[in-house]
């Protein structure tokens, strides 16, 4: 009998003693053993175990999109994930498990693995072109260990998708959960996350749940993007937003929070979603007026003009907004990356 005929024989006898043992964890036992390899759980690598878990996320693709999954591992949930998506694009940075996630590609033709670091992959590139509101959608699944959560949302939250579901450890989702800069936990993750996404529990697991068992207990969480019409009519997520995106060029905080606040005045003064349409119905709006009555010009003029000046605000009056903020000035003359967690939570609060 060789090694993996016994492994199988021990698989079945204790499933026989305790019918809770899972399938999943009967495919993952079974293609470590193949592979001769353990997990290397410093970088995360704990497989789902639980069908049901499992089911859950497979059943919430929709028919048709595409999804990219985040760590591949053995292909016990990237196999699930193909029964309901067009295409599953899977990123995973351990060739250790090629061999086994090369046969399920031959099983499954519309998976495909990419072996890399997500952080250095361009996701932009597996995302299909959508024209006219029809084609393949993006949904993202990730089982995301805690270091690398924060540089991803950052990548993601500029990307076009449906929704994000994550399987992460309960101090990870409680942060992104905090509510209140006096929450615990709460700091940059928690308004990363809820300034860009809406944010639900799916489930919550067990230790057991997975293969090996973490130390702590972990969570499915869904990541909804906000509606560009939430930003626009909502200054602290417009402000926050700004902040985020302007991450990488690290410009001051107090520039960046000036131009917001003009940028913001323009946008909500004419209930547009953005710098394209504000102007296209200002021009159109104008045209009409001055359609209306050409015989009164002058007057139709002044009035136009007036009406600009009221969507305008000016950078004296931005700084002076600000000021009314009382944020400290060490924290105005500072690049928002360079923020602690203390100096995030102040701001945070400030902008409320």
């Amino acid at each position: 009998m060789n090694g993996i005929e016994h492994k199988n024989d021990v698989i079945q006898q204790k499933k026989e003693e305790n019918p809770r043992i899972s399938q999943s964890r009967e495919i993952v036992l079974s293609r470590l053993e193949k592979l001769g390899i353990t997990p290397h759980e410093n970088i995360g690598q704990h497989f789902l175990v639980n069908d049901e878990a499992i089911e859950n996320l497979a059943q919430a693709v929709v028919p048709g999109n595409t999804v990219i999954e985040i760590g591949a591992g053995v292909g016990q949930l990237t196999e699930a994930l193909s029964g309901h998506a067009l295409k599953v694009v899977s990123i995973e940075i351990d060739q250790r498990f090629a061999p086994v996630l090369d046969d399920i590609v031959k099983e499954h033709p519309n998976i495909e693995i990419v072996y890399s670091d997500v952080l250095k992959v361009k996701l932009e590139n597996y995302i299909p072109k959508i024209e006219k509101g029809e084609g393949s959608k993006i949904q993202i699944v990730a089982n995301l260990p805690y270091h690398i959560s924060e540089p991803f949302l950052h990548m993601v939250c500029k990307l076009p998708f449906e929704d994000i579901t994550l399987v992460i450890g309960d101090n990870l989702a409680n942060s992104m959960l905090a509510k209140g800069e006096d929450s615990l936990g709460f700091g940059q993750l928690s308004l990363l996350s809820q300034t860009f996404f809406h944010i639900g529990i799916v489930r919550w697991l067990e230790n057991r749940d997975f293969f090996p068992p973490p130390r702590t207990k972990s969570a499915i969480v869904k990541l909804i993007p906000k509606e560009e019409f939430e930003f626009s009519g909502n200054q602290r997520d417009f402000l926050l937003r700004r902040l985020f995106l302007s991450y990488s060029k690290m410009p001051l905080v107090k520039n960046v929070l000036k131009e917001g606040l003009v940028e913001f005045k323009r946008i909500s003064s004419m209930g547009t979603n953005d710098k394209k349409g504000f102007n296209r119905q200002h021009r159109r709006g104008v045209r009409q007026e001055l359609r209306h009555d050409l015989k009164n010009y002058e007057h139709i003029t002044e009035e136009v003009v007036s009406k600009e000046d009221r969507m305008i605000l000016t950078q004296n009056e931005a700084r002076h907004l600000i000021q009314k903020m009382d944020i400290p000035e060490d924290i105005l003359n500072k690049p928002f990356q360079q923020l602690n967690n203390t100096e995030i939570q102040t701001l945070s609060a400030a902008l409320r």
